[in-house]
């Protein structure tokens, strides 16, 4: 079998399994009521909020295709266009496979020369990945010391953590350069130590930099769609909340058939102290934002993959 047929038989059982688990949750969702009347209660200046949040949609997938070229241009140069189909097409991947991790992989099987470059590709992405958690990881980690304790000596633990962080990616490309050295009879191993190899602190900092822009994308839809709910707290109230939450929902493992479930616990537990009807709005915001930041990328994924790379 060729590799364009294993290629489209791919494609197809991915779209088929995702657009399954897609009509498995509409049909298992029990809270229409509650979504109705929010939608029938907002004003005017709550739908510009939503509406602002669905067009922050594709600068999220933007900022995160942009990162991807980056981590690509040495194996597989490509435009930010053609990033962007690559980025759309993973969701697919990631959203049915466990832990996402069919994401980067989906992704290089859009690559011109697939077999050349997926490992080398899944690995980069991980790096990419890793720049991105450690990102929320440090935004939010100051609102988890304030909400666990008001031990103020702990804020200094925030230091070790950015330390740590440093001293593991600028580790990884060292190690790699050490391992140049070995003699290697795999071709897939051999470019795979040599395109980690090749990170610099530079990357490193350019990935950080293109992590924090697409978080701070997050943080305005999440915004955005709460003020569309109804969420009104004070200002710092609502930035230590909504860090705190980006963190925990990144560090709680999951699948993605469990994901909308772990997004609206953690709302439940963040915001009960807020009151009932504060709680209630604040599920249906996560719920809306999940639709929107990962519904919506896979319907376009879904169309995006049918078109051939020219």
């Amino acid at each position: 079998m060729h590799n364009e047929q294993i290629k489209r038989i791919l494609n197809i059982v991915l779209i088929v399994a995702a657009y399954g688990y897609l009509g498995y949750k509409i049909v298992t969702y029990d809270n229409y009521a509650g979504l109705l009347a929010q939608f029938n209660e907002a004003e005017w200046w709550q739908w510009l909020c939503m509406a602002g949040c669905v067009l922050l949609f594709p600068v999220n997938r933007w900022a995160e295709a942009w990162k991807w070229q980056y981590l690509m241009r040495n194996i597989e140069p490509m435009s930010i266009r053609e990033a962007q189909r690559q980025v759309y097409y993973g969701t697919i991947a990631g959203f049915v496979t466990p832990y996402k991790i069919g994401e980067y992989p989906g992704r290089a099987l859009l690559f011109d020369r697939t077999g050349d470059h997926w490992l080398t590709a899944t690995c980069l992405g991980l790096i990419g990945g890793y720049a991105m958690t450690m990102v929320i990881v440090v935004c939010g980690l100051p609102a988890a010391i304030g909400w666990l304790t008001t031990d103020q000596s702990l804020w200094w633990s925030i230091i070790p953590v950015l330390a740590g962080a440093v001293v593991a990616v600028v580790a990884l490309p060292a190690l790699m350069r050490k391992l140049q050295h070995r003699q290697w009879k795999s071709e897939q191993s051999r470019m795979l130590i040599d395109n980690m190899a090749a990170l610099t602190i530079r990357d490193v900092a350019v990935l950080t930099w293109m992590s924090l822009v697409r978080y701070s994308v997050f943080i305005v839809q999440l915004l955005l769609t709460l003020l569309f709910c109804g969420v009104m707290l004070d200002p710092l109230t609502m930035a230590k909340t909504m860090t705190l939450y980006w963190l925990l929902i990144t560090v709680t493992p999951n699948i993605p058939a469990a994901e909308l479930a772990v997004r609206g616990a953690w709302a439940i537990v963040l915001f009960e102290p807020f009151g009932a009807d504060v709680t209630a709005s604040a599920v249906i915001a996560m719920v809306l934002l999940w639709t929107t930041n990962t519904i919506l990328p896979l319907i376009v994924g879904s169309v995006v993959s049918k078109r051939r790379r020219k």
